[in-house]
């Protein structure tokens, strides 16, 4: 798209999830941010009820970026200065599905994503961990499941904190295309830190677990013999379904969407199986979940324990 006279500095998408994806979006953009250096985009939409959507997936990795400010509006926030706007009608209607359908209300009226009632995970809760906090953990878990490429290898750190029935996922590193050489240095880099302020960092030996492939066996074995890293294979044996039966079992899943954006996405958005008459079945698919494996193996000591 070519002006005789300056460049569309502001682009506004309305109905943004009507698109065809975040590929058709870029598509316009590449079209219309030409022949100026500043520009300001407005994306404008009502969220789909399911995570799984392109545009909440979107949404999810915008709001990491310092230069996207996310907001969310609904009618509560003019109902008491200008219900005129609205009507009494829409507000009768309003009220009345908040009294029957919350679940509906929220997600019509709110705009919030509240699933399609097919989540695996219904105890996530986002709050960022501070270092304080994290460093009087006093039981970490350490889980790692393996990859090359496309699938990523993974490390991931949580806390266990039985008597509240609470997991802390507090850190994650990820990898494509690394030997076992260079995964195991970010393992050691990971785990060598202070235990306070001013104090020296020192590798604290912590036990991991892993994925038990074939593959993973001979990685270990480079991890214990080059690196002295305690390494060990988790039990894997029919124990998928009663591991993530386990995990969202629990009183709550504490992520820290910043330290783990990938381990929060991959919670946030897994959903059971659904047929062709789009009926849950109680299968959980596979893929996206390198994260959730490795928080799986990492805690697998304890789900037979428990």
């Amino acid at each position: 798209m070519k002006f005789t006279k300056g460049y569309a500095a502001v682009c506004w998408f309305e109905e943004l999830d009507q698109f065809d994806g975040i590929e058709a979006v870029r598509s316009i953009l590449n079209s219309l941010r030409r022949g100026g250096d500043d520009f300001w985009i407005f994306y404008s939409y009502n969220p789909p009820r399911t995570m799984w959507s392109w545009v909440n997936v979107e949404c999810l990795e915008r709001a990491k970026k310092a230069d996207t400010l996310v907001r969310r509006s609904s009618y509560l926030d003019v109902i008491d200065t200008h219900p005129e706007w609205l009507g009494e009608p829409f507000i009768d209607e309003a009220e009345y599905l908040h009294d029957v359908n919350e679940t509906a209300w929220r997600w019509e009226y709110l705009g919030e994503v509240t699933g399609t009632g097919g989540n695996v995970f219904t105890n996530i809760i986002d709050e960022r961990l501070s270092l304080s906090r994290i460093r009087n953990f006093e039981r970490t878990r350490n889980g790692v499941d393996w990859g090359w490429f496309p699938d990523p290898w993974r490390f991931v750190r949580c806390a266990w904190e039985p008597s509240a029935r609470r997991l802390l996922i507090f850190e994650e590193h990820s990898a494509n295309r690394k030997t076992p050489a260079e995964t195991a240095q970010i393992l050691l880099d990971a785990m060598t830190y202070a235990d306070e302020d001013g104090e020296e960092p020192y590798f604290h030996n912590e036990l991991i677990w892993a994925d038990d492939t074939p593959d993973g066996k001979q990685q270990m074995a480079v991890y214990r013999r080059e690196f002295g890293i305690r390494i060990r294979p988790a039990r894997k044996a029919r124990m998928r379904k009663l591991s993530y039966e386990w995990l969202a079992g629990l009183r709550e899943i504490v992520i820290d969407p910043v330290r783990c954006p990938k381990t929060y996405e991959e919670f946030t958005l897994k959903e059971y199986l659904r047929n062709s008459d789009g009926t849950w079945e109680d299968e959980i698919p596979d893929g996206q979940d390198h994260s959730i494996d490795a928080v799986r193996y990492a805690v697998m000591d304890d789900v037979l324990r428990g």
